[in-house]
């Protein structure tokens, strides 16, 4: 951000090219009386400050004090950028996962700077510890979180906007990230959070099981009415009508549960909010995407029955549904083939980019992933920045999201992690296409209102268009609330 501009008497001497000469007369004797004179020096910038000064000038061998009155431009956006040059020493940083945030803080202090980074156990889809911290008034200074909780903490003036700080970025630049997460971080004009990982989804097939159902292992859904026929033939009941295998449900795989409509109305064309966010539009295609569910639901046994079905397996350790031979079809993320490669070496599976309505051509696909939030009260901010701008570095960043087998934030990063294992670009791929849900303060109670209305729909039995006009109107609400909101500095 500016800071106000002042033009120092050496400045202004130098400006002039009169130091020399001013400390030779000096030199030389008594110096005569000074003659007063005022004159107005206009900067071209906005005028938000006066500042007058005296400044000593040599006019034709005559000493002079010009009383100079100097327009500078103060910006009013925010604080004065915090320098990050002095850092040293140590700070602590939080990160979700004991594994990962050792790795984290190990690899960085091999590097050699001047601070040395402390690990400590935060958290990332829940803010219970953050929000503590914060009524505290004992924040870390940086803590790796969902992206979701972006406008939940600006609004509350808890974190910093890092457009300055990125601007100047040692070992990244902002065009490296992948376009969805540049959107996805910035909100009211301002960054206010570094994308340090990302993930995407692919339709993941059972080839033996589809073998079993008599379809052909080697031709996968690629529609959505191709996943509900396929699903159908693919589930079986046992002799009480109990699900004994499914082919495809949202009680299993990710999105989860009530988030699949989210990305049914992302293949529709449609989605939860509109660009500017200001208007919520669950309804305009929403009827159409929880039929699709219901009857998919349905014609496997009822939607119910799948949840029974889900809740009640017994997997032997590192197995889950799919893997295990329970579930013939389903949407996840890159960091199950992790777990599959070591408990179910023998797996016989395939991935392809989600289906389509073919009348929009969109493939199903679900977002998510984390970033670093700098926290105003959290201190160290210059070790802080120097940690994150270092592990953003792209060789650093595509070890370490190789090791937690998540999509990196960088594009490039993202690349060479997809080629270090062939299965990895059908997740790479589609980085830049990927939606996610609408980032604005409130975004948990929306997302609340939404499973709220899934439920009653495939569970309660209740009225498909009233269910989804009532989230819509608390979910505007929520939204309504966000927007009024002054800018956060």
């Amino acid at each position: 951000m500016s800071q106000s501009r002042r033009l120092s008497r050496r400045r202004v001497m130098e400006g002039a090219g009169i130091v020399a000469a001013g400390t030779a007369l000096a030199a030389c004797g008594a110096t005569p009386t000074p003659v007063v004179i005022e004159k107005t020096v206009e900067v071209e910038k906005v005028v938000t400050q006066v500042v007058q000064q005296e400044v000593t000038k040599i006019v034709e061998g005559t000493p002079q004090v010009v009383k100079e009155t100097v327009v500078v431009q103060v910006t009013a956006a925010g604080p004065t950028p915090i320098p990050v040059g002095s850092a040293s020493g140590e700070f602590t940083f939080w990160y979700p996962n004991q594994q990962y945030g050792e790795w984290l803080r190990d690899e960085f202090n091999k590097l050699g700077t001047s601070v040395t980074a402390k690990w400590e156990l935060g958290e990332y889809d829940s803010n219970t510890k953050t929000m503590a911290a914060l009524a505290a008034g004992n924040p870390p200074p940086v803590s790796y979180l969902g992206r979701w909780q972006t406008c939940d903490l600006a609004v509350r003036n808890a974190i910093i906007a890092l457009d300055d700080y990125i601007a100047t970025a040692q070992h990244f630049k902002w065009d490296n990230i992948w376009t969805r997460l540049q959107k996805d971080s910035v909100s009211w004009g301002k960054k206010w959070i570094i994308p340090y990982t990302t993930d995407t989804r692919a339709l993941i097939y059972n080839k033996d099981i589809m073998s079993d159902a008599g379809l052909d292992p080697e031709a996968p859904p690629k529609t959505f009415d191709e996943l509900h026929d396929m699903a159908v033939k693919i589930t079986k009941l046992d002799s009480a009508g109990r699900i004994d295998r499914i082919g495809f449900t949202p009680t299993f795989g990710n999105p989860p549960g009530y988030l699949i409509f989210l990305s049914l109305l992302w293949c529709m064309n449609s989605d939860m909010v509109n660009e500017s966010m200001t208007k919520v539009t669950i309804t305009d295609k929403g009827v159409e995407a929880m039929q699709y569910l219901k009857n998919l639901m349905h014609d496997q046994g009822g939607y119910d029955n799948a949840v029974a079905f889900t809740k009640s397996l017994s997997l032997a350790e590192g197995l889950d549904a799919f893997s295990a031979g329970k579930v013939g079809l389903a949407m996840n993320g890159q960091w199950v083939l992790k777990n599959y490669d070591k408990y179910a070496p023998n797996l016989n599976y395939g991935m392809i980019p989600g289906p389509v309505f073919p009348e929009f051509n969109i493939h199903c696909n679900y977002d998510g992933g984390g970033g670093w939030f700098f926290f105003k009260k959290g201190g160290h901010f210059p070790e802080a920045w120097t940690f994150v701008d270092a592990i953003m570095d792209k060789d650093f960043q595509t070890r370490f999201a190789d090791l937690v087998a998540t999509l990196p934030s960088r594009s490039d990063a993202g690349e060479a992690w997809a080629k270090l294992d062939k299965r990895r670009p059908v997740f790479a791929e589609t980085a830049n296409t990927v939606k996610w849900i609408p980032i604005f303060a409130g975004i948990i109670e929306s997302l609340s209102s939404l499973a709220t209305m899934y439920d009653n729909i495939l569970i309660g039995g209740a009225d498909m268009k009233s269910e989804i006009e009532a989230a819509q109107t608390k979910i505007q609400a929520l939204l309504d609330k966000h927007n009024s909101f002054p800018v956060p500095s």
